[in-house]
């Protein structure tokens, strides 16, 4: 019997100890998140949605602590609602509570797994999950699932040394899966109609997008 309550507060020191210690990441990346206060940098981004021919687009954003975005683009630029959602300083700007998953290897690099729930009952995002690089301090892939059920995942590149120090990325990759719809005659000019795929449908009523982001030019 003696044993047997050794063993479950062994247990729980374990589960408290590694649960702290996927609070303590998080709360270092973002510290080191909320260290720029403003920056800008290019965008060139890429659509790819097999139901509809959107064509590449260039953009600008720009960025004021603590959470101010803006995107601006002189031409058609088509980001996923949940995109901004996928942003780690997002997820954990308030209160959050950490579980730490272990470890899990992508493209052959072990990477912290930790699941994070927002303690901030309107927050979009029910629950996301970070894949970390422990010595770099960097989100390599996030994924997260909002109130209205969809889900997003990104994987993230940092070539650029300077912005990668506050944990922002050079190259986002983001995978989702969109509603088939007919697009309106309306806005049908800013697509090119003679290379528009005809509509695909799937049994579920939803395709598989993905949209690449490419960032250059950060100025801080």
């Amino acid at each position: 019997m003696i044993r047997v309550i050794a063993l479950a507060f062994l247990t729980a020191a374990i589960c408290v100890h590694a649960a702290t210690d996927a609070n303590s990441l998080l709360e270092a990346m973002k510290k080191r998140m909320q260290s720029v206060k403003k920056y800008t940098a290019d965008l060139k981004l890429k659509v790819d949605i097999p139901f509809m021919k959107v064509p590449d687009a260039d953009a600008k954003l720009t960025f004021k602590a603590p959470n101010t975005t803006k995107i601006e683009s002189k031409s058609f630029a088509m980001l996923p609602k949940q995109g901004p959602e996928l942003n780690a300083l997002n997820i954990l700007q308030g209160g959050f509570a950490a579980v730490d998953m272990g470890t899990e290897n992508i493209a052959g690099k072990p990477l912290r797994k930790v699941k994070v729930l927002p303690a901030d009952e309107s927050s979009n995002i029910v629950v996301a999950t970070l894949w970390i690089d422990e010595a770099a301090l960097l989100a390599r892939k996030v994924t997260s699932t909002t109130k209205a059920g969809g889900s997003v995942t990104a994987e993230l590149s940092y070539d650029n040394p300077k912005a990668a120090a506050y944990c922002l990325p050079s190259y986002i990759k983001l995978m989702m899966e969109v509603p088939n719809f007919e697009i309106p005659r309306s806005i049908t000019g800013d697509f090119d109609e003679q290379s528009t795929p005809k509509k695909q449908t799937s049994k579920d009523g939803k395709t598989k997008a993905s949209v690449q982001i490419w960032y250059t030019k950060y100025s801080f």
